[in-house]
């Protein structure tokens, strides 16, 4: 029946897909070719807030920024909430162009990836989150966030993916790995958010997205919260490059903490620490290989 069920949400999702990238093309189109106050008052009609667009005119102003520049940056960001859709990362990665002192002609292309990474990632987050297992979890998870928020937060997060070459498969088959029972069960919308935002940036999923995958859906099955799965990039980085191990020895380790009912808190200490095992400073379960250049018994962090 799960099978039945992700090949119908698979389906679901390559419809909305091709759907939303033949609106996004002329409406993209018609948003840019809008004066400059014409395509502001398109954008609060669209539900954007009057104080950004005030904030990012004055940002724009003050770095030399053209109307012209300015149109196209609202114009990326307004097609994006005419189909109620997420905007804001649009303003927020323009600014922050701005004050890296990025050309406006370097920041377009990366706000289109932005908006088209987004109007994707609704084919994915749409079925899924329709799901009649997903609304319990919400139910029960006694977090104060509307259907609407969740909604939000997932496309945010799973646009970031897809604007970092995560892909489209793997994006699914991460909310597939999520949708698992044993997952939902223990997870929280806040938790799910943050999980999905920060997989591109873990250092195995690149080389090994799936396994990437399993272990996020293993940490939200280990009670890991939203702040500690912020963490789990930088924890995995640190744990990589102390003990000289590749990705893949990483992604065992920190299973293999999960598994044994190690706490969120000690999972991401050990890491840090360069401790890819748990257990006693250094150890490193058997079968996950050594370091270059070292025998079993001299692993450890340095």
């Amino acid at each position: 029946m799960n099978k039945n069920l992700n090949r119908s949400h698979k389906r679901q999702a390559g419809k909305l897909l091709a759907i939303g990238l033949i609106i996004m093309v002329p409406a993209l189109g018609m948003a840019q070719d809008q004066p400059l106050g014409e395509l502001i008052r398109s954008a609060r009609n669209a539900g954007i807030e009057q104080a950004r667009l005030n904030d990012l005119q004055s940002r724009a102003a003050s770095h030399g920024i053209t109307d012209g520049q300015l149109t196209q940056i609202i114009g990326t960001a307004t097609v994006l909430a005419e189909q109620n859709l997420p905007s804001d990362m649009i303003f927020q990665k323009a600014m922050e162009g701005m004050a890296k002192g990025i050309a406006p002609e370097r920041m377009q292309p990366v706000l289109q990836n932005l908006q088209r990474s987004t109007i994707s990632a609704v084919a994915i987050v749409d079925p899924w989150i329709a799901r009649g297992d997903v609304a319990q979890m919400m139910s029960r998870s006694g977090e104060q966030m509307s259907g609407q928020a969740f909604r939000n937060e997932l496309l945010k997060a799973g646009s970031k993916a897809m604007s970092q070459n995560v892909s489209p498969q793997s994006l699914q088959n991460l909310f597939d790995a999520i949708g698992q029972e044993a997952t939902l069960s223990r997870a929280r919308p806040s938790g799910i958010a943050a999980a999905i935002s920060i997989f591109a940036d873990l250092p195995s999923t690149a080389q090994h997205p799936d396994a990437s995958g399993a272990v996020v859906a293993r940490a939200l099955q280990s009670g890991f919260e939203a702040g500690d799965m912020h963490k789990l990039p930088g924890a995995m980085n640190s744990a990589q490059r102390r003990s000289q191990l590749p990705a893949t020895a990483v992604i065992e380790g920190v299973a293999g903490q999960m598994v044994q009912g190690t706490p969120a808190s000690q999972i991401l200490q050990n890491l840090f620490n360069g401790n890819i095992g748990g257990g006693p400073p250094g150890n490193v379960p058997s079968g996950m290989g050594n370091r270059p250049g070292q025998g079993r018994g001299e692993q450890g962090a340095p």
